[in-house]
């Protein structure tokens, strides 16, 4: 299935900060612990201020200094390797499933589009949440995708069906751009007490709100604030679970309330 290439609400040309988020090995829950900028010229990244409280963590390769800011005219090498290396027989491909020309596309442009992981990767990058008029935005990876050909999810709405490999294709592959999703939580999740998930309009489920973003989101839903996705861009089966579908959550929370939540969030786990 082709690529549904539209251009995505992260655009590569003006997103200049990305949030740096790590995978604890006993829960497997993912927590940002940091943040990495480029404003053209220079790259820069620094620890989220309580990172140091995470249970488990280690500082990252390249990175010893909790509370240093660390500053390179050249994409550090921890992220650099998270790269395609254009000469790589699918290098076209999977830029094009990212949306990319692979002619002129930059490091930082794929770590932008892609979050710089591959599947069973402890580190991933993603759009920092960015303020809006309605509150804050922002976009990232659904995850789970794959799941939901295995299982079915109890939420507060009811519980979803199993799908085969061939409907869940058939699910994904009408998604477009610009559509509408509903975020509902999860009820009996023992691993994420605050799981979520992306609905279609027809009650259909499309992924799950990536872990460290569902706790962000999760004290909005429970206090009535609106929360709501829109479908960025769809890749197919050959881009890998991971890079399946792109989303934007909308949030009217005030930013300023997301960002003291946000160190709140990471000391937590």
């Amino acid at each position: 299935m082709p690529s549904v290439l539209e251009a995505p609400t992260a655009d590569v040309v003006t997103e200049t900060e990305l949030l740096v988020v790590w995978q604890q090995p006993s829960t497997r829950a993912m927590i940002p612990v940091g943040v990495l900028t480029f404003d053209g010229e220079t790259y820069a990244f620094e620890y989220l201020p309580n990172v140091a409280h995470v249970a488990e963590f280690r500082p990252l390769l390249g990175f010893r200094d909790l509370t240093k800011r660390y500053e390179s005219d050249e994409l550090f090498p921890l992220f650099h390797e998270r790269v395609m290396d254009p000469t790589r027989p699918d290098f076209v491909r999977v830029l094009d499933g990212l949306s990319l020309d692979p002619a002129s596309a930059t490091p930082w442009e794929q770590l932008v589009r892609s979050g710089g992981s591959s599947e069973g990767d402890t580190l991933q990058v993603t759009p920092f949440p960015r303020e809006s008029t309605e509150g804050w935005t922002c976009t990232a990876l659904a995850a789970g995708v794959r799941y939901l050909a295995k299982k079915t999810v109890t939420t507060t709405d009811g519980q979803t069906r199993l799908y085969s490999d061939v409907e869940l294709e058939a699910l994904l592959g009408g998604l477009v751009p610009g559509q509408p999703l509903r975020v509902i939580a999860e009820v009996g999740n023992d691993y994420n007490a605050d799981a979520q998930l992306f609905f279609t309009e027809h009650d259909e489920p499309v992924g799950y709100v990536p872990d460290w973003l569902a706790k962000l989101t999760a004290p909005c839903l429970h206090d009535g604030t609106s929360v709501r996705a829109v479908v960025d861009r769809v890749n197919g089966l050959s881009a890998g679970w991971h890079l399946r579908v792109l989303v934007t959550l909308h949030v009217g929370e005030s930013f300023a309330d997301l960002q003291s939540r946000l160190d709140a969030a990471t000391c937590s786990y």
